[in-house]
């Protein structure tokens, strides 16, 4: 199937867009988002929704201001209300001592809730791919996160405003085959050619041997996904429930009552303490935690820089924020 028909088929056994919808796209200027931006104003014309497409310049790269000038001119050509805006990741990065990766999605998305609520719209569509998703599925696989469900083709960033990720089940080339059927200009971002991100090398190296051996491995991992997703969802809603009635959770603390954990199924206790174990929530860290729990080890663990875990007593378990870094 083509770009056009699995967008649309995607997006309507998912009700990603239905009438009376008003839709931030995020668009970048790459080949993935000027081929959403296009399916949705094919959209527009058969279905009643308003489109508003917004594009941030990380300031990052020489590039990113000519990359600007291309979604907007291209938005004009097709009608669509076009916003850009400057982001200082940089300074964010310092700041708040992350990454450039970390500090780049955490300002697009809160400029994107910030967009959507100023021009009134309940959903914003980002342009990630299967290709996208089968990268995260393996970099979670060697970061040890215990889970394939790769990126959720929608949820809730407020109670009314859901992001949704239209083009999810379309692999890169269908989107490739795409831009250049229809003529549409496109901005190529070097980052994306760059070695020093895991992503990246997962992209140029991982996959391709993937493909090689089977040309439907991004296929096959995006079913893949899928079902943990939906398996994910039941399990979870599941174990919501449960760690209601074992845990007191509060700012600094969050005390666990054993004699109640250790009543549930394995896989519910690993999905609780997925739910209450603060930062990183690695399938090691879990693990561990729970080994100390059967164990009885009364010794503290060290779950991140500010967190330690403690069995207290046989029937108490005590995750608590550290003092002064102790």
């Amino acid at each position: 199937m083509s770009a056009w028909e699995i967008f649309l088929k995607s997006a309507d056994e998912s009700c990603l867009v239905e009438p009376g919808d008003k839709i931030l796209l995020a668009v970048s200027g790459g080949p993935d988002s000027i081929c959403m931006l296009h399916l949705f104003w094919r959209t527009s014309k058969k279905v009643n929704i308003e489109l508003v497409a917004v594009n941030f310049d990380h300031g990052l790269r020489k590039e990113s201001a000519k990359e600007s000038i291309l979604v907007k001119r291209l938005c004009e050509k097709l009608n669509i209300k076009c916003v850009c805006e400057k982001l200082d990741v940089k300074k964010y990065a310092v700041t708040r001592g992350v990454s450039i990766e970390t500090a780049g999605r955490n300002l697009r998305y809160s400029n994107l809730e910030k967009s959507a609520v100023k021009y009134k719209c309940n959903k914003i569509a980002t342009a990630h791919n299967a290709n996208d998703n089968a990268e995260t599925v393996l970099m979670w696989l060697l970061r040890g996160s215990g889970s394939f469900a790769g990126i959720p083709q929608r949820r809730n960033l407020t109670k009314k405003i859901e992001v949704i990720r239209p083009v999810l089940a379309v692999k890169r080339k269908d989107i490739e085959n795409y831009i250049k059927k229809q003529k549409l200009p496109f901005c190529i971002d070097k980052s994306n050619f760059s070695d020093e991100y895991t992503r990246n090398r997962i992209r140029k190296n991982i996959i391709p041997a993937f493909e090689r051996i089977n040309p439907c491995a991004v296929d096959h991992i995006y079913l893949l996904s899928k079902i943990q997703e939906r398996e994910n969802a039941y399990l979870e809603e599941i174990s919501i429930n449960f760690l209601k009635k074992c845990a007191k959770i509060s700012k600094n603390r969050i005390l666990l009552d054993l004699t109640s954990f250790l009543r549930y199924n394995e896989t519910i206790r690993f999905r609780i303490l997925k739910n209450i174990i603060p930062d990183k929530k690695y399938a090691f860290q879990i693990n561990a935690v729970m080994a100390k729990i059967l164990s009885k080890d009364r010794s503290v663990y060290k779950i991140s820089g500010e967190w330690n875990f403690k069995v207290q007593t046989d029937k108490k378990a005590l995750f608590e924020k550290r003092k002064n870094g102790k």
